[in-house]
């Protein structure tokens, strides 16, 4: 008789590499004569990715193997040993960042229809289905208010205020949902005002014409 081994609990899958990458705020300290030619330093060597050779910064299981910077975002921090007041950026993360995180929320649990994109700097997000010819969804601050804007439509979807990243994102997502016709195959903005239910214009008139052809029950 044959026997097999049976997995004890103490069985794992081997660990797979993720390779991650994250915004965050990076302190980089440059010696120079004035503010100017620091800038023009750290724009100088920030401008390619910076690759972190061996020995390479751990910190527990992270291992961090290169730096990409943006010299033009840069806020001045301290000079010698002087802090400067409000030196830390407007928010800890990008407004990119709102509309990837979004587009994980609207794709769960296993779709990958939604995606999301950086403008310039990551000042500007941008969300779109593959599939259901959304148009394009544009996340960005407009006259220091976070807006969502439809291309198709001159006025704001939605805004939102708070510095939560989870939150925002969260309500980006329903926001964009609330703006969709309710129909899944259909890609159409309720902006315009002309449906009704959940239904853009288009979708509602199909659904009117539908019920008036059901026979009426005796």
């Amino acid at each position: 008789m044959t026997t097999h081994a049976q997995p004890t609990p103490t069985d794992q899958a081997p660990d797979t590499q993720y390779a991650l990458l994250v915004p965050g705020l990076i302190t980089v300290y440059v010696n120079a004569p004035t503010e100017a030619a620091a800038r023009s330093e750290l724009a100088l060597e920030g401008t390619d990715t910076i690759e972190l050779h061996d020995p390479r910064l751990t910190v527990g299981r992270l291992t961090v193997t290169a730096l990409d910077l943006i010299p033009a975002a840069a806020k001045l921090d301290k000079v010698d040993d002087t802090l400067i007041d409000d030196s830390l950026p407007d928010a800890d993360f990008h407004i990119s960042d709102i509309a990837r995180v979004a587009a994980r929320i609207l794709n769960e649990p296993d779709s990958t229809n939604w995606t999301a994109s950086a403008g310039t700097y990551a000042v500007v997000g941008y969300l779109k289905n593959k599939t259901r010819d959304t148009g394009i969804y544009t996340l960005s601050v407009v006259e220091g208010t976070l807006q969502l804007q439809h291309e198709r439509w001159d006025t704001p979807c939605s805004e939102f205020d708070g510095d939560d990243l989870p939150s925002l994102a969260e309500a980006v997502a329903t926001a964009v949902l609330d703006d969709l016709c309710r129909n899944e195959d259909c890609g159409q903005s309720t902006a315009d005002g002309e449906g009704y239910d959940g239904e853009c214009g288009s979708c509602a008139d199909r659904t009117a014409r539908t019920e008036t052809l059901e026979p009426e029950d005796d």
